[in-house]
Order: structure tokens, then C-alpha cells, then sequence
């Protein structure tokens, strides 16, 4: 298809000035905004590329052991960047030793086929077999591990470097079964998609790597959202609601049952004599006898009941759908298995009673606090 084929000095250029761009645009993203590992290795990528396809473009007019030997080695050194970097993103270990000892081999291959037995066609098939080697060992890495989140992503620069690995390993065979150009640049079909593609497709893979980052810093963020948002509702100590979760979901609560004419149940209790606990034992002792009591109260509770700790010892339940029978039902089992419960606190094996207090939503409350004063008010009639 001769009508196909381009100026190979001219992709050259093109190629070069477009990996140079590639390269500056992602050493910027690199140095100012928060990127993984793996994305400086991409932009060196980027880097050898243009220095590799600039030595292609000044052939004839320097020395072959730059434009030769020393450019298809920045060739084949951007794709093991490339497969470097793609293993430091995903956070696994590199394949360093394996590239520096391919591109050493490349070395002393194209040497020998340039200066001791010229052979063109040779040095295509070397280059294109392990540039190949390097860019299917990138797709490997990318769609054969994509987490969920990244799976777009993943499979999209994966599937642009199988597809030059591919291209390059026809490239290769068709090279042991037909002679290769004569001339560098002369202007087959093989020889200008051999320059086309990685400009079309480094473009594209380009685009990959920064998306690979931003789809990566964007979960990343989704995930610190999700923790900041579990610490600020959480009790750092027991793992349950803290005091403002509980009330805010109290309020939502409260307004729910009203609005449904539903009834809503209020527990709450205290450990009694805590304070003996701590002053004999020592305040590790009682920061176990908190957990191990929040960790016994859960396996009694609903998915749609709101646990809370207060403050202290204190703790407070919001039993949705429940009655004051219900309520005092679920009281006693939790006083119950409290008291039944030994609690190791180092040496010693601990037990503690809890008193309780029960009061359900009424047609007058409006607030939560008005529900919970008086479950307040009966847990110290209780411990009385």
C-alpha cells in the first residue's frame, strides 16, 4: 500500500516534539500535584522516548552509535520505564534487574548488526521482540489486576499497550520472513506504522497515566471522606456512636416517630462504681471494661437500634418500633449478660452490673433530650 505510506523523517519529528510535550506536561503534574509511585517513571518514559525518536531523526547526519545503537536503546528503555512504573503503581516489586539486562542486551546485539555484520532486518527483529516483551508485560500488569474502582482506567491503557505489544510482534515476524527496508527511512507500510502508532498510541497512553492517577486520587479521596466522616461520628474508644452522632440521629429519630405515629423506646445505664474500677485496677483496666461492655451490648441489639456513648460510663440506646415493654424487656437482657460477663483486665477477670433506665417518646416531647431525661431520672432511681 504505497499510497499509505508517510514521510518517516517527518513522523519522526512529529514524534519527538509530541513525546517531549507528553513528557514536560507529566513532570509538571508530577512536581505539583499529588501523584503515586510509579508516574515519575512514566514521564522518564515520556523523556526517552523523544531522545530515542530525536537520535532517529538526525540519522545520517551523526555518527550510527547515537542514531543507531544508542536511540533504539531510549527506545526500548521508554517501554521498560513504562512496565516499571505501571509495577510501582500498583504497588508491587519492579523488574529493574530484568530491564537493565534486556536494554544491555539490545546494546551488544545492534552493535554487532551494525558494525560487524550490518543487518537492518536483524535489528528490527531484536528491538521489536523485546520491545514487544515489555509492552505485553505492561498489559499483563494492567488487565489482569484492575481493582474495581480502577478498572476503566486499567483497561484502557492496558489494552494500548497489548495492542503495540501485538503489533510489534507481527512487526518482528514479518521481519524474519521478508527483507527490511534497505534505507531507514524508506517509506513501507511496516516502517510507517512502526512510526505512526507510537505517536497515535502515546498520545493516548499518555492521557492513561494521568487518568490511572486522578481515577486513583480520586477513590483515595472518597476513602479519607468516608473515615473522616466514620471519626467524627464515632467513640474513638468503644467503636459505637459518640455523643453528637447520637443526639443528631436522635433529632432524625424523634421526628420519624412523630410524623408516623410510631413508638420509640429510650435505654440508658451507667457501670455503677466505675470509679472503684479505675482507682484499683487503673484506667487501662477500665478503658477494657468500656469496650468489652459496648462489644456485649451489640450482639443483643437491632441493626436498627442506635447505640451511643455519652460520656464516661454512660450510655444510652434508641430502640425505633419499640414500646416501653419492649424497652425494659431489651434493658434486662442487656443487665442481665452485663453482669454475667467476665472481663479480663490483665491479670484479673472482672465483673461489673450496669443500672438501667427506660422511657419511650411521648405526644408532648419535641427534643430528645426531653426522652432521655427521663430514662436519666429512672437509671438513678435504679442504682438508688
Amino acid at each position: 500500500m504505497p499510497s499509505f505510506a508517510l514521510d518517516i523523517r517527518s513522523l519522526s519529528v512529529v514524534l519527538t516534539a509530541v513525546s517531549a510535550m507528553a513528557s514536560v506536561i507529566m513532570i509538571l503534574i508530577w512536581k505539583s500535584r499529588k501523584t503515586y509511585a510509579g508516574f515519575g517513571f512514566w514521564a522518564a518514559g515520556n523523556a526517552s522516548s523523544a531522545a530515542g525518536f530525536l537520535l532517529f531523526t538526525l540519522r545520517g547526519i551523526i555518527p550510527d552509535i547515537f542514531t543507531i545503537i544508542l536511540a533504539n536503546v531510549l527506545v526500548l528503555s521508554t517501554a521498560a520505564l513504562y512496565l516499571e512504573g505501571t509495577r510501582r503503581f500498583r504497588g508491587v516489586a519492579g523488574r529493574r534487574i530484568l530491564s537493565i539486562v534486556l536494554v544491555a542486551l539490545l546494546a551488544v546485539s545492534l552493535s554487532y548488526y551494525t558494525y560487524a555484520h550490518d543487518d537492518i532486518g536483524v535489528r528490527i527483529v531484536i528491538l521489536s521482540v523485546l520491545v514487544a516483551l515489555f509492552y505485553g508485560l505492561g498489559a499483563w500488569e494492567l488487565l489482569g489486576n484492575a481493582p474495581p474502582d480502577l478498572r476503566f482506567s486499567y483497561r484502557f491503557t492496558g489494552s494500548l499497550f497489548a495492542i503495540y505489544s501485538l503489533f510489534m510482534f507481527v512487526r518482528a515476524s514479518l521481519a524474519v520472513f521478508a527483507p527490511g527496508p534497505n534505507d531507514f527511512y524508506e517509506a513501507d507500510l511496516m516502517q510507517t506504522l512502526a512510526f505512526l502508532l507510537p505517536l497515535l498510541l502515546g498520545i493516548a497512553w499518555t492521557f492513561g497515566f494521568v487518568m490511572l492517577n486522578s481515577e486513583r486520587l480520586e477513590v483515595d479521596l472518597k476513602s479519607a471522606q468516608v473515615e473522616l466522616q466514620r471519626l467524627a461520628t464515632t467513640d474513638f474508644l468503644t467503636g459505637i456512636s459518640n455523643n453528637r452522632f447520637f443526639f443528631e440521629t436522635g433529632e432524625r429519630e424523634i421526628q420519624r416517630a412523630r410524623r408516623y405515629g410510631r413508638p420509640l423506646g429510650v435505654v440508658m445505664f451507667d457501670i455503677d462504681h466505675f470509679k472503684r474500677v479505675n482507682d484499683t485496677h487503673g484506667h487501662a483496666a477500665g478503658d477494657q471494661v468500656l469496650v468489652a461492655i459496648a462489644a456485649a451490648c451489640r450482639n443483643f441489639l437491632r441493626d436498627i437500634d442506635i447505640f451511643g456513648r455519652l460520656g464516661g460510663e454512660e450510655f444510652a440506646i434508641l430502640l425505633p418500633e419499640t414500646d416501653l415493654a419492649g424497652g425494659r424487656t431489651t434493658a434486662e437482657r442487656l443487665r442481665s449478660a452485663i453482669a454475667e460477663t467476665g472481663i479480663e483486665a490483665g491479670a484479673a477477670t472482672l465483673h461489673v452490673t450496669i443500672s438501667v433506665g427506660v422511657s419511650v417518646l411521648s405526644p408532648d416531647d419535641e427534643r430528645i433530650e426531653q426522652v432521655l431525661k427521663r430514662a436519666d431520672d429512672a437509671m438513678y432511681e435504679a442504682k438508688r
